[in-house]
């Protein structure tokens, strides 16, 4: 059975309550691919609130009540995802009225230079903060620190386990979830297929593996093959598939995680015709949905999540009451929403914009 719903016209895939059952359920499939999930990352996020793509396209940036500054810490300035959460946080300020001052540490791998740049910013006085934490554990305290001190923070695309800030992030868990439930929708013959897994142990992609694959449990027609990992190389992604794809000849349809690991494009000829389901929305992606080579696309919204935390943090020194886990959309989008500028307006960079030095 197919589940969509209507949006501004066009259609987007949701996830139907008769999954709600098998969410939780052992997946003997994660169990077959000698997979371990941790209970927390079987579990869906507790969201204060569940935005819609309908909700963020019509999403208003409340004007500043004073001369607000906002700092932002991000762990890298090189990752695409981060560049794009900066430039929503941009566009926010400027609709807002407010400052920003952006910060960066050395990398994913150095939380404690991130930790140190957040402390440094602290001493200029900010208003308030919007940060990736490029370690949930180890920037906590920090974090729960600044918000006692007065200084509102919000957390956008990754959460730490502070209890104090404020929250915008997409549920990697129900983004896997989702996506079963749309091949689920495509394919109602069911079929075999590849899940192409991002690295071991990144938690972005082990949430939307587990999502998948808990979800897929309890539809007998839908069979999982085999499970890859691979680093966020294209070219060893693409040797790993055909790797698992030699082993497991049928491929009737295939789910990366992550578009970048195999995208719509590279796929071999042999296996064009499979089903095509990927994470993140770029150029690539949205050609492949405008050819046919993928039939959906389930977005990160990482612009959206920049603007939405921006906008929080302004509303949250305006004085306004928020809610403290904000979710972003886990919708697909088919070929049918390519005439709705919000998808692409909420994941796609200008192709002039500059990155901060």
């Amino acid at each position: 059975m197919q589940f969509r719903t209507s949006l501004h016209g066009s259609t987007a895939f949701v996830l139907a309550g008769g999954f709600a059952m098998s969410l939780m359920s052992v997946a003997s499939t994660a169990s077959a691919q000698d997979l371990v999930f941790t209970e927390a990352e079987r579990t869906p996020l507790a969201c204060d609130r569940q935005l819609s793509v309908a909700e963020i396209a019509a999403w208003e940036v409340p004007k500043a009540n004073e001369p607000y500054t906002i700092a932002i810490s991000m762990p890298s300035f090189a990752n695409p995802y981060i560049q794009s959460l900066i430039y929503g946080a941009e566009l926010a300020a400027k609709e807002a009225g407010v400052t920003i001052t952006v910060g960066a540490g050395r990398g994913f791998m150095d939380p404690a230079s991130q930790i140190t740049q957040f402390e440094n910013a602290m001493t200029r006085g900010p208003d308030a903060f919007l940060i990736n934490p490029a370690d949930p554990a180890g920037l906590a305290l920090t974090i729960d620190d600044a918000v006692a001190a007065g200084v509102p923070v919000v957390e956008v695309g990754t959460l730490s386990r502070a209890e104090t800030s404020l929250k915008v992030v997409q549920d990697d868990y129900l983004q896997g979830a989702t996506a079963a439930e749309a091949l689920a929708g495509l394919m109602p013959d069911g079929g075999q297929g590849i899940v192409m897994g991002g690295p071991a142990n990144a938690s972005w992609s082990r949430g939307r593996v587990a999502g998948f694959l808990d979800a897929v449990e309890g539809n007998d027609a839908i069979t999982v093959s085999e499970v890859v990992s691979t680093d966020i190389d294209p070219q060893q992604g693409l040797t790993r598939f055909s790797n698992a794809a030699q082993a497991n000849p049928q491929v009737d349809w295939i789910y990366a995680v992550g578009s970048f690991l195999l995208a719509p494009q590279s796929i071999p000829d042999e296996y064009a015709g499979a089903t095509y389901l990927g994470g993140t929305l770029t150029s690539v992606t949205l050609e492949a949905l405008n050819d046919g080579g993928a039939d959906g696309i389930l977005p990160d919204f990482p612009i959206s999540v920049g603007y939405v935390g921006l906008s929080l943090a302004v509303a949250a020194l305006n004085g306004e009451e928020i809610v403290q886990t904000n979710c972003i959309p886990n919708e697909i989008m088919s070929a049918a929403d390519l005439s709705e500028s919000v998808w692409v307006d909420s994941s796609i960079l200008p192709a002039d914009w500059q990155v901060p030095e």
